[in-house]
Order: C-alpha cells, then sequence, then structure tokens
C-alpha cells in the first residue's frame, strides 16, 4: 500500500467519524471535534499491514476516534475560567460525543468488546482527572501516566482484535506525537494540562523544554528500533518515519547549541 492509497484510507475514516459527531452549534461555537490522524493511523494500522479486517472492526476503530474526541473536549474546560457560552458549549460537545460512543457501542451487541473499551474509558478519565489535583509526581511516574493516556484505549482495542504486536510501536509514536505538540505549544507561549505537570515535577530550575527535547529524542531512538525489527514493508515504514514522527529536533538542538 504506498502513501497515497494510506493518506486515502485515513481520510476516509476520518470522514466518518466528523460526519458522526457533526453537530452546526457546537461546530460553530466550540473548536469543534479533535480526530488526529496519528491516531486514525494506528487504529488502521493493521489493516494497512495486511492483517484480518471487517467492518465490525472498523466500526470500533470509528468508535474508539470518537471517545477520543470526547476527551479531548472535556480537556479543553479550563476550571479557572468563569463559564463562557464557550466553555459551556466545550462541555457540552463532550458529553454529545459520548453519547455518541456510548450509543454506537450498544448497537454493537458486542458486550466482551463494550467492557474491554469502558474499562479503558475510566481508567483514561480517572488518570486525566487526578491531573488536577495537588499532589506532587516524580517526573517519572508523570511520564508513565502521560504515556498510558495516549495508547490504552487504542492498546483495549488491539487486545481485543488480537494485535498486540502495534502496542510497542503505537504508545512510542503517539507519545512522540503528544509531546511534540506539548514542545509547539511551550515555544508558542500557551499552557496546558501536561505543561503544568511538567513545572510541577520537574526539579527547578525547571527547564521543561530540555526535558521534551531529549524525551523526544529518546522515543524517536525507541521508534527507529521497533520500526527496524518489524516486518512492515518499505511504504509502511517510510511512512511512519517522515509522516508520523519526522524527528528534527537533535538537529535543531545542536544548532542553538553550537
Amino acid at each position: 500500500m504506498n502513501e497515497q492509497q494510506i493518506h486515502s484510507k485515513i481520510t476516509s475514516l476520518e470522514i466518518e467519524v466528523l460526519k458522526a459527531v457533526k453537530q452546526r452549534t457546537l461546530e460553530k461555537h466550540t473548536e469543534g471535534p479533535s480526530v488526529e490522524r496519528e491516531r486514525l493511523f494506528f487504529l488502521l494500522l493493521p489493516f494497512l499491514d495486511g492483517k484480518q479486517w471487517s467492518a465490525d472492526i472498523e466500526q470500533t476503530a470509528k468508535t474508539v476516534s470518537i471517545v477520543y474526541a470526547a476527551l479531548h473536549a472535556h480537556d479543553q474546560v479550563k476550571e479557572d475560567i468563569l463559564a463562557s457560552k464557550k466553555q459551556q458549549l466545550t462541555v457540552l460537545a463532550g458529553d454529545f460525543y459520548s453519547g455518541i460512543y456510548y450509543q454506537m457501542l450498544s448497537n454493537m451487541e458486542n458486550l466482551t468488546m463494550i467492557k474491554h473499551l469502558a474499562s479503558a474509558i475510566i481508567s483514561v478519565s480517572e488518570r486525566k482527572a487526578s491531573f488536577y489535583d495537588q499532589v506532587e509526581r516524580p517526573i517519572q511516574l508523570v511520564d508513565e501516566l502521560i504515556q498510558k493516556n495516549e495508547i490504552e484505549l487504542i492498546e483495549a482495542f488491539y487486545n481485543f482484535y488480537g494485535y498486540h504486536e502495534y502496542t510497542k510501536l503505537a504508545k512510542a509514536m503517539l507519545s512522540y506525537v503528544r509531546y511534540e505538540n506539548e514542545l509547539k505549544c511551550l515555544k508558542e507561549g500557551g499552557q496546558s494540562r501536561i505543561l503544568q505537570l511538567l513545572n510541577k515535577s520537574l526539579r527547578y530550575p525547571a527547564d521543561p523544554e530540555a526535558w521534551l527535547l531529549k524525551k523526544l529524542d529518546v522515543l524517536h531512538d525507541q521508534v527507529l528500533e521497533l520500526i527496524r525489527d518489524a516486518k512492515f514493508d518499505y511504504e509502511l515504514k517510510n511512512f511512519m518515519l517522515h509522516k508520523i514522527t519526522p524527528h528534527q529536533h537533535r538537529a535543531e538542538q545542536l544548532t542553538r547549541e553550537g
């Protein structure tokens, strides 16, 4: 499967997800649903790699994407801001997306899959809620929690359908994408819940940018090793390395230091 075909399949699932959660008022007054193509890629990876695939499996992948959209919408609610119209609608958007994936789960008539996914949703939601408490955690634990949130729903999907071999790669690459987004947010002067956690957990003087750059290097080395050992075809490996995790931060850091 070449690069164009991979992009086409991801776009097809993206359109299906956006169609399922389309709501005019919410789209007008909120950021709209978050459907990250990197996550869609990993939900589709078994199909792209030629594994057994069916309409039911693709429906589950679509449902997992909507779960992520719901969780992302709730993440955008700022607890220290008075309830503006946008904030209220953002909460409603998260609830709306949640209602859709619950309906989709009930329509699947697969109780075992529903239990697997429901358990993962609860774990991720509880973990995200714990980010708002004032407990100080070592940076290694914070890193572990962040990475677990990135992979748990997809891992539940993989485990149920027997796609276990993709879990380590998905964890490394999705964690890379998450930290790359946090680095971009930091450089643009933004602030996120994850950046707040990192600042709180890093030893003083805190330097979250240096930590993120180092973390990206470590994750990218993991990705290279995992892809090297995997039996993917050339096109799929090339897509992952150049479209999912193109790594420029080490060179960027060396340029600054030089």
